[in-house]
């Protein structure tokens, strides 16, 4: 069994120049049973993946980390994220730069802003049907 112990997290070099969604390195210490511990890095999940914004009319092929794919994926797509995301939510220089681009490019085109997708939150396991007490209650 291993226990691990104070984790510190530190910003990561490139994180300026990609997406990567708040995501740090952390350091950490890992206890074993043998309570012999050994100093442990756990880096983010760095991927390089190609978007295309539809207002600026432009591909990107950008580092993004695996939250971050998933927090576009929510969003609904590259530009309903780097639009409606928080600056403090985005931590990148790249992704303030992009906002900032996108809005002067739908004042200046007169565009509509793109809408914010709001996803349906699944019921609690509690109030979900069971496909189970449906085959039960059926009477023959």
């Amino acid at each position: 069994m291993v226990f691990l112990t104070r984790l510190l997290c530190q910003r990561p070099k490139g994180a300026d120049f990609g997406l990567y969604a708040g995501v740090d390195i952390m350091r950490g210490i890992k206890v074993t049973f043998s309570n012999k511990k050994t100093k442990k890095v756990w880096y983010p999940n760095v991927q390089r993946h190609t978007y295309y914004s539809s207002i600026l009319g432009v591909k990107f092929d950008l580092r993004v980390t695996t939250q971050a794919m998933r927090c576009i994926d929510k969003a609904g797509g590259f530009d309903n994220y780097i639009y409606h995301t928080p600056s403090q939510k985005l931590k990148s220089k790249l992704g303030d730069y992009l906002k900032t681009e996108m809005k002067n490019e739908v004042k200046r085109r007169g565009l509509t802003p793109p809408v914010q997708v709001r996803r349906i939150q699944r019921p609690p396991r509690s109030q979900r049907h069971d496909s189970t007490q449906n085959n039960n209650s059926i009477e023959k």
